[in-house]
């Protein structure tokens, strides 16, 4: 039985869906403003993992995530640069999903826009303004039409339903600039009144733009309904982000709760402080990549359980690069193995083996299902490579030897998303053979320089070559 830590609840809870066998889970996106960094990648890697695991149990999953395409911080780098806020959120969404494809995390079932929905944001807002729970107000200065407010003490029964706690426990103003112009320091945007050359759409209020909380609970409504499984985002988005999406959405609908399950992500830190683009304290998934290849970054990220703090460093990263080594390289020598020719194909299985492969399903099934626990299932793979590699492969029957990788590639693969080979975007393979070739025809040559101008051509690409008795072999990083 999947169980889950619920943040609304505080507590593992068993996983129970909406409806039976379909999950609907909504992550927040990006803010597209900047190249991703390393705490985004891990929360996205994450969230990755927690839904192969439930495709791989059963469920049919929709999986939504959206891109955040305006917003003051969009507004403020755009004008920065010189460009139109637009053609700079285009740009980053093109540079962050190609990101996000290199670390092999699955393409959403949709990728809303923010600016796609607009209509459905000023319905929902226009909603709250005639239920009671949101209020005009005057222009702030500058502005060319007014803003609208959710009043939070409108709902105060249903706030604090992620941080335990009530409108007086919180410091005002902690995470929300204080403006004279609100009814109470807690209450947040929901229409912002436009500010000449920004982005701006009309509305009963005058020209303007959503507030950034509005824009999910409008997109995820609109993919997934009036109540859905699975909400998901960093720990920082805890509030007011989130709280704010349960009230302003909650008081829409009229339906409780309207997310059965909410899910955070741990941080990732830099000497124990959030990595933030805010503080400045970050690096770019593409700085990165630049040292390491993206299947050693994925499983640095997903060798830790998705809800504990991460602390970033280089040698962390050295290690699981070598760590990731010592299991590919159990999984290629039994890809790769040829059976004696004196063994039979009902050659009796080692028992030692047989029942490390039975374990290994077990354990790592037992570790998913207990709140997604990556690290105990990563373990269990780690515990059949030490059991598989006393073993020559070339000494089993390869019905055997199948089985070892098929369990590699289902269970490391398809759900930890670590093993499989993503779509070449560079050499096809018939021209690393050819280049391979080349180099082997330079080495026998003796034409050193040469042989090694083409293998730093293949490292470039991706492409990892080790020289063994039988002849170079090769596989994409």
């Amino acid at each position: 039985m999947l169980r889950i830590h619920n943040t609304a609840g505080r507590q593992l809870e068993d996983f129970e869906p909406r409806e039976a066998g379909r999950v609907g889970m909504y992550v927040c996106g990006l803010t597209v403003y900047n190249d991703l960094h390393m705490g985004h990648a891990r929360s996205y890697v994450a969230f990755d993992v927690i839904r192969r695991w439930l495709i791989h149990s059963g469920y049919d999953v929709t999986y939504i995530q959206n891109h955040t395409d305006v917003d003051d911080k969009i507004i403020a780098a755009a004008a920065e640069q010189g460009i139109k806020p637009e053609k700079l959120a285009e740009r980053f969404i093109e540079r962050t999903s190609a990101d996000l494809r290199q670390l092999n995390i699955l393409e959403p079932t949709q990728s809303p826009r923010a600016t796609t929905h607009i209509d459905e944001m000023i319905a929902l807002v226009d909603n709250l303004v005639a239920k009671g729970h949101a209020y005009v107000t005057e222009p702030a200065p500058g502005a060319l039409a007014p803003d609208v407010y959710f009043h939070v003490p409108s709902a105060a029964g249903m706030f604090g339903t992620l941080k335990g706690q009530s409108i007086d426990e919180m410091e005002a103003g902690a995470r929300v600039a204080v403006d004279p112009r609100k009814r109470h320091p807690a209450d947040f945007a929901l229409w912002k009144g436009a500010k000449p050359g920004e982005p701006q759409w009309e509305s009963p209020w005058g020209p303007g733009r959503p507030g950034w909380h509005i824009e999910c609970s409008a997109m995820s409504m609109r993919y997934l309904g009036e109540q859905f499984d699975i909400h998901g985002g960093g720990s920082d988005l805890i509030f007011p982000h989130h709280e704010s999406e349960i009230l302003q959405s909650q008081c829409r609908t009229g339906k409780f709760p309207w997310v059965r399950y909410w899910l955070h992500c741990g941080f990732l830190t830099i000497n124990r402080e959030k990595m933030s683009k805010s503080l400045g304290n970050f690096f770019t998934l593409r700085e990165v990549l630049e040292r390491y290849p993206a299947m050693v970054i994925r499983f640095y990220l997903v060798n830790a359980h998705y809800r504990t703090p991460i602390d970033y460093s280089e040698t962390q990263l050295t290690e699981a690069a070598a760590a990731y080594e010592r299991l590919t390289g159990t999984l290629h020598r039994y890809r790769d193995a040829k059976t004696d020719a004196e063994k039979s194909d009902t050659s009796t299985v080692p028992e030692s083996l047989a029942a490390a492969i039975a374990s290994c399903r077990i354990d790592f099934a037992k570790a998913m299902d207990d709140d997604f626990n990556t690290r105990e299932a990563l373990a269990a793979l780690f515990k059949l490579a030490r059991e598989a590699n006393r073993h020559a492969p070339s000494g089993l029957a390869s019905e055997t030897r199948q089985m070892i990788v098929e369990l590699f590639e289902e269970l490391g693969g398809e759900v930890l998303g670590l093993f499989q080979t993503l779509a070449p975007e560079g050499l096809a393979d018939v021209e690393v053979e050819a280049l391979i070739a080349q180099r082997e025809e330079a080495r026998q040559a003796k034409e050193w320089a040469e042989a090694d101008m083409i293998r730093d051509q293949l490292t470039t690409e991706g492409i990892e070559v080790q020289d063994t008795p039988e002849g170079p072999r090769w596989r994409r990083r």
